[in-house]
């Protein structure tokens, strides 16, 4: 008999719902995933071709737990996708990950990713029992570095040359929060 799936768990705040990806929600991520400014941070570049987007809501929704979990960020009222957090690079036995996220353009600066963000901590540090999460971020995201910052993540250094996008090398800074900082306790 085949092993069942361990269902996505789905986690709420007042004004967002945190639940898995849907094929429908391809549209949504597009609107991320093609937006240059929004992306000129990520660890890729921006994609030209909606199918890119497509496949990348595959991947987030048939991900490996241990390793990767991917959450559309839904509005509670409408459940209409506006974003992304994930945890990647999953060390369980070391118990920590690394965390990402994006908002839909149009809906940065509202607050979004921090509640995201911020629900997502509670689940890695209370279920998954998470001793560290941490971020790498871009030197100039400002405004990603403000979010960590708010949320009790420590810059530790910078990494140099860490990344390659688009043919350059590219440094990043790293975050990051233990569960036994005050804000990463669950």
């Amino acid at each position: 008999m085949a092993k069942q799936p361990i269902p996505h768990p789905v986690l709420s705040t007042s004004r967002l719902r945190l639940r898995q990806f849907r094929p429908d929600d391809s549209d949504a991520m597009h609107r991320c995933f093609s937006d240059a400014d929004a992306m000129r941070f990520w660890n890729h570049p921006a994609y030209t071709k909606r199918s890119e987007s497509e496949r990348a809501v595959r991947r987030f929704i048939d991900c490996t737990p241990s390793y990767y979990r991917f959450w559309a960020v839904a509005e509670v009222e409408t459940d209409r996708c506006i974003g992304m957090v994930n945890y990647h690079d999953g060390q369980m036995r070391s118990r920590r990950v690394t965390i990402g996220y994006i908002v839909d353009p149009d809906r940065q600066r509202d607050g979004i990713a921090t509640e995201a963000v911020a629900a997502m901590l509670g689940f890695c540090f209370g279920e998954l029992g998470l001793h560290r999460v941490q971020a790498l971020i871009h030197p100039d995201n400002a405004a990603s570095r403000g979010l960590a910052e708010k949320l009790g993540f420590r810059c530790e250094g910078r990494l140099r040359d860490h990344l390659r996008v688009a043919g350059e090398w590219r440094d990043d800074m790293l975050y990051a929060l233990l569960k036994t900082d005050a804000r990463g306790q669950a």
